[in-house]
């Protein structure tokens, strides 16, 4: 905990390791709160906890050309500062090129307008904040897949990114609906970052943005279809992802987030999936929370509203052909239409799964009507589990692309460890592995706990609502 200590002359602040970058840089008192102090929350400030920044020489900040003159500034990559001038550095050009291409599709789940491939790009050309954020995602993913010495780019342009986020203003913030956007997104890049660039989960960014996302749900967006929606939905779906890892409430509340459907106009493939995606984050928040947290009412609420999503959603969501493991099939193979048809169904399943391991042996029957007939009456609890596991993975690897696979692991962290098959439980780890070449992904620690999981599965839960 930081104290101050007054002398004759000034008031000293004492930093401690849990002191927040944002306070440090400001040299104000820092509460130390998680997910951000309140200082941070109350400015609706990026609160900072990656390692303490090391202060930049003035020269730093300039461009320096590989044929310089010794005597000018030297620094191993352009600035962000003037990402036009920048860009025509053909590194550079590359690395942002590159995150259109293929990184960008993994934030484009739930936006039709498609808003991280385009409309932040686009700002990025003339924005330093989300330019470094852009730079610093793309050359670590580059560093993780291809080119092992983008790296040293990448913690470059992520430096410059936290600065430029602590140094963000009230005023700025507040004023301005563009920067919140941009700062918002800026973060979620960041999210990706810290998670290819390290092999143990740190969670820093994704605390730090929870100031910025819990300010402006789409309740005051009207799910609208802005940037700093885009945010939103992106910072809500990495927090699912990181809770179904570590089993665990989200950060945000979303108890005052309206769960209806547009009432008005034709709904929108993206409606639906942001539909369930709130549904998912509701039933995490009410049953992640400890033992007894879930009564035979609340399990009953949030039955009827994933049997009421599932109800309405459109056909084209269906799979249009579904094959059962067996005949030396290990995993399903689930064909969908579109990539986000996809996640829809591996959030519903998911949510099915956490109100199955919920659930009393009366209410076991209800889930029938979320899936379609997929599940036997008849079936256990542990055979129902391991079902919906089976098709999670078959839904991930049967689209084999990497906006689905990102947005996968969460589920599967969660569900996989319900697979008792040991020619399936092979097979998985025979993909994610796959996966690390491919997207970069750190899914080692993944399989190193589904593992772990197998070797000592947990004992039956008792349903608390019984």
């Amino acid at each position: 905990m930081r104290t101050r200590t007054s002398t004759a002359h000034r008031t000293i602040v004492v930093l401690t390791s849990a002191t927040s970058n944002t306070c440090r840089v400001r040299k104000v008192k820092c509460d130390e709160a998680l997910p951000a102090c309140q200082r941070c929350r109350k400015a609706h400030r990026y609160c900072d906890r990656t390692a303490p920044l090391p202060q930049l020489k003035k020269s730093q900040e300039d461009t320096a050309e590989p044929d310089s003159a010794a005597d000018e500034p030297q620094t191993p990559f352009p600035s962000p500062s003037s990402p036009r001038k920048a860009l025509q550095n053909p590194s550079i050009a590359r690395y942002f090129s590159h995150y259109i291409a293929d990184i960008a599709p993994w934030y484009d789940l739930s936006d039709a307008l498609l808003t991280f491939a385009t409309s932040l790009p686009e700002a990025a050309l003339d924005s330093p904040l989300p330019f470094a954020a852009i730079l610093a995602l793309s050359a670590v993913h580059t560093s993780r897949t291809t080119v092992p010495s983008a790296r040293a780019a990448a913690e470059f342009y992520h430096g410059h990114c936290v600065r430029l986020l602590i140094d963000l203003t009230a005023e700025e913030y507040d004023n301005d609906e563009r920067t919140q956007g941009l700062a918002l997104a800026s973060v979620c890049l960041l999210r990706s970052y810290e998670i290819l660039s390290e092999e143990v989960d740190p969670n820093r960014h994704l605390q730090g943005a929870y100031s910025l996302a819990a300010y402006h749900t789409p309740q005051t967006d009207a799910f609208g279809s802005s940037l700093r929606a885009a945010g939103f939905w992106n910072y809500l779906r990495e927090d699912i992802t990181f809770s179904l890892f570590r089993r665990c409430p989200l950060k945000i509340d979303l108890a005052q987030v309206p769960l209806a459907l547009p009432a008005t106009g034709p709904r929108t493939d993206q409606d639906y999936l942001n539909a369930i995606t709130l549904i998912l984050g509701r039933i995490i928040n009410m049953c992640f929370v400890g033992s007894g947290s879930v009564t035979k009412e609340s399990w009953s609420s949030l039955s009827h509203l994933l049997r009421e999503w599932r109800t309405s959603l459109p056909s084209r969501f269906e799979p249009f052909s579904t094959v059962d493991r067996g005949l030396g099939l290990a995993l399903p193979s689930i064909w969908l239409l579109r990539d986000h048809h996809a996640a829809a169904l591996h959030y519903q399943l998911v949510a099915t799964t956490i109100l199955c391991i919920e659930a009393n042996p009366q209410q076991l029957s209800s889930l029938q009507t979320t899936l379609g007939g997929r599940l036997d009456l008849q079936d256990t609890k542990e055979s129902i589990l391991e079902h919906l596991a089976l098709d999670i993975c078959g839904v991930a690897f049967t689209a084999d692309t990497p906006s689905v696979q990102v947005n996968a692991f969460g589920p599967i962290a969660f569900c996989a460890r319900f697979i008792r098959t040991e020619a399936s439980r092979q097979e998985l780890i025979r993909r994610l592995l796959a996966c690390k070449r491919t997207i970069g992904w750190p899914v080692q620690r993944l399989v190193s706990d589904l593992e772990a999981d197998w070797r000592n599965p947990p004992p039956p839960k008792q349903a608390d609502n019984e």
